[in-house]
């Protein structure tokens, strides 16, 4: 019908006229699976839902449901408003295939023509009919797709495959071609060691091909299994097969053969190897990845490309590569028939293992005698890629060092595939699928929880569950520790653990059990570390700092940008960083922790301060070159940094900006940290530094810097000035502590503080700061909605001071702060002269940051006088400028003010459309409070629109 077929057998693909069409998200191809494997019968809703949400489906399971039927229909139907294929019929939904359309019915139909031909007796028709159903499996049926229905169906045809291949195997005995069938039954009873079908099979195979030793050993493997696993005995078929071979029953011979005595004792069997260990019963998470690698190891059996298949899954120690790449390749065993190599080659440790050597073992695993493995390198590999070659073997290498050591231990044919863990990214290997493996998700973790320690523990602790899976980083060794630890001991709550795990200088030492033991998996590597990297993991850990990028590193190490950043891409490669974004670099938590612990243990304190004091200086030295770049008209950077070498060299506002947006973070919690250090109070020296770096961050208020965390900073700060007597120190902390105080709401606060720093200044005219504090008790005033006349006083002194001290562009800024005041006093004629006058002067001087400041307040200005078509046309040149010059943090604001302009002129689906991109780009920049205020006008404008 329209040419439409479907294949379950596998990954779920869909097809229309030949071309393969793309079948949608994970749930979305599960309803897909759900209605192709019914096709032709009506499916309710419920049924739908129940099969991929379960008992417990959310909220919005309708509105999703109706959604993924609509994209199906777009994708299936070449029509998809008049749909054809896929139709709603009596509150549900059916899709109609033509009979041959799904791959399982197609198998179906062959398998029904093949039984039809055995009871004929035509067994080599029969036997054909079944290969060509068995063909149209490629890998494990429905891959990739989630829920419960999907699992049932799963187990079905996985059910249903396993007895076709033992119908067709048994026909293949009954040919006499009991050669070529025993390496494949020899797999599938190692991989069923339950059916005793299979095994009798083989036993059979191997007995007619003249191994009757191997076949009794075959029984007798059974037999064992049997008994350790189930307690049971072997069925009355499988003990008299062992039987009649153990006599040598002349019946057992392949038909014509004539009977003869029994054969010579042969050479000891090669069997298909079976190394794989062990799989976790409580593997949980990953759907994704193992979804991906799922489609990635059936690329063999599907015949697909020339090379073998190779995943890489990379990432820190602990966060389950081994038990994922374990996981996946127990799940891909039926793929691959004739065996599974698994090699650990501790690539992590000091000493990584040969891969020459890893060959000579893997080389035996696959029949070849010692004595006729060669020594030399060269002709080992081709003999390793020649006993590969045209087999389908799944080899795993674990914990590899780099692309050299696993490059020699590759397959060299494309019905093989490999699965690669390291610590590595292991760039320069040619991969079918590379994994950057991260930690669990909070549901992950708390899942893995959940089924090691049971659901009665979470029901009822369900936030100290959340805290105890967040205090373990979400690492998954972490969290499998804890577990074990809470199933060991009953009587323990969830919360008496979280909270031994919430003491920072015993997390580590809480984190272990038995075997396990965070800290071991990360000693692991860093005993693999050379001096100088040890040394640098140690250090660079101290700074409370989210991350760290080469200019900082460099501070904290004492050495150049080109040396830091080397040695930060070593410590990724190793897996004891994680590279973020372009140039930036982090520890996890419980990484940290393990550093600081080896810190404390191997540097002196005196290096360690000098660590923080370096960072802190070139905080001061970026802070600085960032005010030169935005404000060059400003004398205050080289007031505030006359010794401090130079900090980074930016070419524009807008990579100044960016350096501040992405070291704030930083520059707050290492002042933090120095100021407020528990043992070991803060020296003069490195006060004078963070104040006037946080002075010089002042003029970047519109960053969203947190102030209630630079509130402490700044009340540390002028304490300590107090004590020193330091009259610059006093300045400085009083600017900051009057703007954190007037951004949180301490409008009294603030302006104690402000004047303050004024009284401490006021018989100090260096032209610098004067008119600066000036403005600074104007800006205070400004957020105080009681005290804007206030603020227009305070800007008015600050504009007269700087045209006293020639400062010209200092002047423009008082200007454009009162223009900004006067909107806040809805005097928008005096805002709009005001904002004029600013915007004249950072024009002709090419100060482009506070010229589009003054863009937008002009457009404010003539909003608020009703020029609504004047307002819009400032605010698109504020916002070309914005576009030009890279400024997304002014961009949000002014797409914002235009959105509302266009509303109240009227133009609904305009304002709509600004404002939309302005909550995209206010949560993008991390202000919550700009995009609940963009999200209001989007609704504003849909509701007033006619």
């Amino acid at each position: 019908m329209d040419g439409l077929k479907v294949a379950v057998l596998g990954p779920l693909r869909a097809w229309r006229a030949g071309s393969e069409l793309d079948t949608g998200s994970a749930q979305q191809r599960a309803v897909l699976a759900a209605l192709a494997l019914r096709s032709g019968r009506v499916v309710s809703v419920e049924e739908l839902s129940l099969g991929i949400w379960g008992w417990n489906p959310p909220a919005s399971s309708a509105v999703a449901l109706r959604n993924h039927i609509s994209r199906l229909r777009a994708a299936l139907e070449t029509e998809p408003r008049a749909p054809r294929l896929l139709v709603s019929v009596a509150g549900g939904y059916t899709l109609r295939l033509d009979e041959d359309a799904l791959d399982a019915s197609r198998s179906e139909r062959l398998a029904t023509e093949a039984e039809r031909a055995a009871r004929t007796g035509d067994r080599p028709e029969a036997a054909r009919l079944l290969g060509e159903a068995l063909d149209l499996w490629q890998g494990v049926p429905l891959t990739g797709v989630p829920g419960e229905y999907a699992e049932r169906q799963r187990e079905r045809l996985t059910e249903r495959r396993l007895a076709l291949l033992e119908t067709r195997l048994g026909l293949e005995l009954e040919l006499g071609r009991h050669a070529r069938s025993v390496a494949e039954l020899t797999a599938l009873a190692d991989e069923h060691p339950m059916r005793e079908g299979l095994r009798a099979l083989q036993m059979l195979a191997l007995y007619r091909s003249g191994r009757q030793a191997d076949a009794l050993a075959a029984y007798d493997r059974t037999r064992r299994s049997l008994t350790e696993e189930l307690g049971l005995d072997p069925g009355p078929e499988l003990v008299r097969l062992h039987q009649r071979i153990l006599r040598t029953d002349p019946e057992l011979a392949a038909p014509g053969a004539q009977p003869s005595a029994p054969a010579a004792p042969p050479v000891a069997a090669w069997l298909p190897p079976a190394q794989l260990p062990l799989d976790v019963p409580d593997f949980t998470g990953r759907t994704e990845v193992i979804a991906e690698l799922d489609e990635a190891l059936a690329r063999p059996s599907a015949g697909v490309g020339t090379a073998a298949a190779v995943c890489v899954i990379h990432g820190m120690g602990g966060v389950g590569k081994t038990t994922l790449a374990v996981h996946a390749a127990h799940r891909a065993r039926g793929s691959f028939p004739e065996g599974q190599l698994h090699a650990d080659l501790r690539g992590a440790s000091a000493k990584p293992a040969d891969p020459y050597v890893v060959q000579g073992l893997f080389l035996r695993a696959l029949g070849v005698p010692p004595e006729n493995i060669p020594s030399s390198p060269l002709d080992r590999t081709a003999l390793y890629r020649t006993r590969l070659a045209g087999r389908r073997l799944l080899v795993l290498l674990d914990n590899a060092a780099d692309t050299e050591q696993v490059e020699p231990l590759l397959p060299g044919t494309a019905e093989c595939a490999v699965l690669v863990t390291s610590r590595a990214p292991l760039a320069c290997l040619p991969v079918t699928s590379r994994t950057a493996l991260e930690p669990f998700t909070e549901w992950e973790a708390l899942d893995l929880l959940e089924r090691i320690t049971g659901s009665t523990r979470l029901t009822r602790e369900p936030e100290a569950a959340r805290a105890l899976v967040n205090t373990c980083g979400l690492l998954p060794l972490a969290v499998r520790i804890a577990a074990s630890r809470l199933a060991a001991r009953p009587r323990w709550t969830v919360a008496s653990l979280a909270d031994r795990l919430a003491d920072r200088p015993r997390r580590l030492s809480e984190l272990e059990t038995g075997s396990l033991a965070v800290d071991a998996a990360f000693q692991v590597g860093y005993a693999a570390l050379d001096p100088a990297q040890a040394r640098a993991f140690r250090l660079l850990a101290i700074p409370e700092t989210p991350d760290l990028s080469p200019g900082t590193a460099a501070a904290v190490l004492d050495c150049t940008d080109v040396m830091a950043e080397e040695v930060l891409e070593s410590l990724a490669d190793a897996g004891l960083l994680e590279p973020g974004d372009v140039g930036r670099y982090r520890y996890h938590d419980l990484v940290r922790l393990f550093a600081r612990h080896r810190t404390l243990e191997a540097d002196p304190p005196q290096e360690r301060q000098a660590a923080l004091s370096r960072l802190a200086r070139c905080h001061l030295a970026g802070t600085s070159a960032a005010l030169r770049s935005e404000r060059p008209y400003s004398r205050l950077a080289g007031a505030l940094n006359p010794e401090v070498p130079d900090g980074p060299q930016f070419t524009s506002a807008a990579e100044a900006q960016r350096w501040v947006i992405e070291e704030l973070a930083g520059m707050i919690g290492l002042a933090t940290q120095i100021l407020q250090h528990p043992t070991r109070p803060a020296g003069l020296d490195d006060a004078r530094v963070i104040a006037a770096t946080l002075t010089a961050m002042v003029p970047f208020t519109d960053l969203c810097v947190p102030w209630r965390l630079v509130v402490p900073i700044g009340q540390d700060l002028r304490r300590i000035a107090e004590q020193a007597a330091d009259p610059d120190v006093a300045a400085n902390a009083g600017v900051v502590l009057a703007v954190a105080y007037a951004h949180t709401g301490r409008h009294e606060e603030a302006r104690e503080a402000a004047l303050r720093a004024w009284r401490t200044r006021e018989q100090h005219d260096d032209g610098v700061f004067p008119h600066r504090l000036r403005y600074t008790m104007g800006a205070v005033a400004a957020l105080d909605p009681g005290s804007v006349d206030e603020a227009v006083d305070h800007f008015a002194q600050a504009r007269t001071l700087a045209r006293r001290a020639g400062e010209a562009g200092f002047e423009a800024q008082c200007a454009l702060g009162l223009a900004q005041t006067h909107l806040a006093r809805h005097d928008y004629a005096a805002a709009l002269k005001e904002g004029r006058a600013a915007l004249a002067h950072f024009s002709a001087t090419s100060c482009h940051l506070p010229a589009t400041l003054a863009l937008r307040t002009l457009g404010q200005a003539l909003h608020g006088l009703g020029r609504h078509d004047d307002a819009v046309a400032r605010y698109r040149e504020a916002l070309a400028m914005c576009d030009t010059l890279g400024l997304r943090s002014q961009r949000a604001p002014t797409l914002l003010a235009c959105s509302v302009a266009h509303l109240d002129a009227g133009r609904h689906a305009e304002a709509a459309s600004l404002a939309g991109q302005a909550v995209a780009l206010f949560a993008d920049l991390g202000d919550p409070a700009g995009q609940q205020r963009a999200e209001d006008v989007v609704r504003r404008a849909g509701s007033e629109s006619p």
